[in-house]
C-alpha cells in the first residue's frame, strides 16, 4: 500500500484539476486517479462510442473569459468560442502549469471507496489501493445516460439517446426521413442545427415545458451568413456584463432592465419572447429562473422554416407521434436528448444515497467533511468551471483552517436551508436538483468566506489610489477573472495585464477600449433606468405574446440570405473580417 495521502481526487477533468491546483495551493500532498488514458474528462473526445465526450465539433456555449481559469488564460487563438481540440489543449497546459501532470494516475478506475480507521480506502479496478485524508470527488455529471422514458418507449421508429452520438450526420438521415429532436438543452440545439445544415430530412424540435434561449455572439444578418452561422471571434454576448452593471440591476430577483437587449442581440427582434418568440415554446418562468440554451443559433432554422417547432411528446402509437397541442406526425427517428446522471456507486450506500443539493455549500457531504464533491453544481448561465472555482476558492479556505465547518447537524440543517433557498429562487420544483443560480450561489458563497465582494473590490482596486486600474477592475465580466478580483489575497501583474481584454463591451459596437468609465457609466446607467422607468421589458413581452397568440411566433418567416446554400461544410469567408466563422457542426453539450 502507497503512503497516506493528504488528498486524492477522484476524476482528470476540468474539475478535478482545478481542485488538485487549490489544494496544493494550501500546501496538500495530491493524487489524481483518471479511469481513461489521459486528463481531459468529456473535453477528450474519443471516437468509442462507449465512452461519453463531446462530439466530434463539439465548441464551447460559453465563452473563452467566463470558462477560463482565473490565473490561466486559454489564449487568444482559441476564439471567444473555444473548440474541444482548445479546452483539452488548455487543461493540459493548466495541469504542466501547477505541477499536477506528474500526479495524475491514469487507467485508474475506481472500483470503491471507503472509509477505514479514520482513513479513506480507494480500489481501483485493476487492483492498485491509494489511502488518503481527504477525498474529492470530480467525475461530472456525464456518467451516465439518463434513461429514456415515457411515450417515446412506445416509438416503434429509431429511438437514439445524445450519447448514442458522435456527430448528428452519424444518423444517416435524408430525403423521406422525419426526425424529431426531443429537448431544449444545447446538445439539442447542436444535433438540430447539424441536422437542418448536414441533411435533407424532415425536423421537428420537441421541448416540453418551454424554454428559453440566448445566442454566443450577436445575431449579425448584415453579413449574408447562412442561417444558425456564427463568427467565432465575435463578441460575446455573456460577456455583457460587469460588477458596476451588477450594482445597477437584479439579475437574481430577474430584474436586469435590458431583457429586451438580449432578445434583440439573440434575434435581432425585440419581440423575441424569451430569446426564441414562438408560441409553442412559452412558459411563465421568469428570465435566470430557468437553464439558458446558449446555442441560440439553432433558432434561425426554426425562424426560416426549415425546423417545425412543437411541445412535448404525449403518446407514440407506431411511427405516429402526438404532441401536447394534439397535433401528430409519423416520423423515422425520435433523437432523445435527455441529459446525464453522475454516478457515485464506488461510495459507500450512506454516503451516495445524499443528493448533490444536500451536500453543505454544493461541496462537503454533511456526514463527512472530509468528502468533497465539484462540479455538480450546474449554473443557469454564466460556466461551469466558473462555479468549480467558486467551489475550489471555499474549499481551500475550510483546507487551510481559514474557515471552519460546523459540526454536521448544523451543516444538514444549512444544506436544507439552501436547497429550500434554491427552490425559491426558482419559483418552481427544479426537475434536475443540480441546476443553479449562478448569482444566488456567489452570494451564499462570500457570505460563507466570510466576504463583502463589492466591498473587497472598491478596497482592493481604490479608485482614490489609481483610477484606472479601479475603471478596469469593475468592468470585468461575471467571470472566473472577476472572483479572483474580488477573493484572493494578491492579484498579480498577470490578471491585472487580462483586465484590459476582459473589460465588458458597450451596446453600439463601442470598441471597449475606447470607452471611458464615465461613458460607460452614463450609457448603462440611463439605459437601464429608461427601461425600468418605462417597463420596456414588460412592453415588449406583451407585444410578443399577442403576436404568438395571434400568429403562432413573434418573429416573421425569414428565408436564408439570397445565394447562401442550407448546408455548409466548411467556415465561411466574412468580408469585413478575416475570421473562423462557424457553420457550425458543434454538436453536444458545452461549459
Amino acid at each position: 500500500m502507497k503512503p497516506t495521502l493528504d488528498f486524492l481526487v477522484i476524476g482528470a477533468g476540468w474539475a478535478g484539476l482545478y481542485a488538485a491546483k487549490y489544494a496544493r495551493e494550501v500546501g496538500l500532498e495530491v493524487t489524481i486517479l483518471e479511469g481513461r488514458d489521459d486528463l481531459g474528462g468529456v473535453w477528450n473526445y474519443t471516437d468509442d462510442p462507449a465512452i461519453i465526450t463531446v462530439m466530434r465539433n463539439t465548441v464551447s456555449s460559453s465563452s473563452r473569459h467566463v470558462t477560463e481559469a482565473s490565473d490561466f488564460s486559454m489564449g487568444e487563438a482559441a476564439g471567444n468560442f473555444f473548440r474541444h481540440e482548445d479546452a483539452l489543449a488548455f487543461l493540459r497546459r493548466y495541469a504542466e502549469r501547477f505541477g499536477l501532470s506528474d500526479r495524475i494516475v491514469t487507467s485508474a478506475r475506481v472500483a470503491r471507496a471507503g472509509k477505514a480507521d479514520g482513513l479513506w480506502q480507494v480500489d481501483t479496478e485493476d487492483g492498485r489501493c491509494f489511502t488518503a485524508k481527504r477525498l474529492a470527488i470530480a467525475t461530472g455529471v456525464h456518467q451516465r445516460r439518463r434513461p429514456i422514458s415515457g411515450p417515446v418507449t412506445e416509438f416503434t421508429g429509431a429511438v437514439v439517446h445524445t450519447a448514442e452520438l458522435k456527430h448528428p450526420l452519424d444518423l444517416g438521415v435524408g430525403t423521406g426521413d422525419h426526425v424529431i429532436v426531443y429537448g431544449g438543452g444545447e446538445t439539442a440545439a447542436d444535433v438540430v442545427h447539424d441536422l437542418a445544415t448536414g441533411t435533407a430530412a424532415e425536423i421537428t424540435w420537441a421541448i416540453r415545458g418551454g424554454q428559453h434561449f440566448f445566442r454566443k455572439a450577436p445575431l449579425r444578418r448584415d453579413r449574408g451568413q447562412p442561417p444558425g452561422a456564427y463568427d467565432r471571434y465575435d463578441m460575446a454576448l455573456d460577456e455583457y456584463s460587469s460588477g458596476a452593471i451588477g450594482v445597477m440591476t437584479s439579475v437574481k430577483n430577474t430584474v436586469p432592465g435590458v431583457r429586451h437587449l438580449g432578445n434583440l442581440g439573440t434575434s435581432g427582434s425585440l419581440f423575441s419572447y424569451q430569446g426564441h418568440g414562438v408560441a409553442e415554446w412559452q412558459n411563465e418562468i421568469p428570465l435566470y429562473r430557468q437553464f439558458f440554451n446558449k446555442n441560440g443559433h439553432a433558432l434561425e432554422h426554426v425562424w426560416n422554416g426549415r425546423v417545425t417547432p412543437a411541445r412535448g411528446i404525449v403518446r407514440c402509437h407506431g411511427d405516429t407521434v402526438v404532441f401536447e397541442d394534439g397535433r401528430e406526425v409519423q416520423a423515422s427517428h425520435i433523437v432523445c436528448s435527455f441529459g446525464y446522471q453522475p454516478d457515485f456507486s464506488f461510495l459507500p450506500e450512506a454516503l451516495a444515497a445524499v443528493p448533490t443539493d444536500r451536500l453543505h455549500r454544493l461541496v462537503f457531504h454533511p456526514d463527512d467533511p472530509s468528502l468533497a464533491f465539484f462540479g455538480f453544481a450546474r449554473p443557469t448561465i454564466l460556466s461551469l468551471p466558473y462555479m468549480i472555482e467558486l467551489q475550489c476558492l471555499y474549499a481551500a479556505r475550510v483546507w487551510s483552517g481559514r474557515v471552519v465547518l460546523p459540526d454536521p447537524e448544523t451543516m444538514r440543517a444549512e444544506a436544507d436551508a439552501d436547497a429550500a433557498a434554491l427552490d425559491a429562487v426558482f419559483g418552481y420544483e427544479r426537475s434536475n436538483r443540480n441546476i443553479t443560480c449562478p448569482f444566488w450561489y456567489l452570494e451564499v458563497m462570500m457570505k460563507a468566506m466570510h466576504e463583502d465582494s463589492l466591498r473587497r473590490l472598491f478596497a482592493r482596486f481604490d479608485p482614490r489610489r489609481d483610477w484606472a486600474l479601479f475603471s478596469r477592475a469593475v468592468r470585468v465580466p461575471a467571470s472566473p477573472l472577476l472572483l479572483r478580483l474580488i477573493t484572493s489575497d494578491e492579484v498579480g501583474p498577470e490578471e491585472r495585464a487580462r483586465m484590459d481584454e476582459y473589460i465588458s463591451p458597450m451596446p453600439f459596437r463601442f470598441r471597449r477600449q475606447d470607452v471611458s468609465l464615465l461613458r460607460y457609466l452614463l450609457t448603462y446607467g440611463l439605459m437601464i433606468g429608461l427601461s425600468r422607468l418605462l417597463r420596456l421589458d414588460a412592453l415588449f413581452d406583451a407585444i410578443a405574446r399577442r403576436r404568438m397568440a395571434r400568429r403562432g411566433r413573434a418573429i416573421a418567416l425569414r428565408p436564408a440570405p439570397a445565394g447562401v446554400g442550407a448546408a455548409v461544410s466548411a467556415p465561411v469567408s466574412i468580408p469585413s473580417s478575416a475570421v473562423d466563422t462557424i457553420p457550425p457542426s458543434p454538436g453536444g453539450s458545452a461549459v
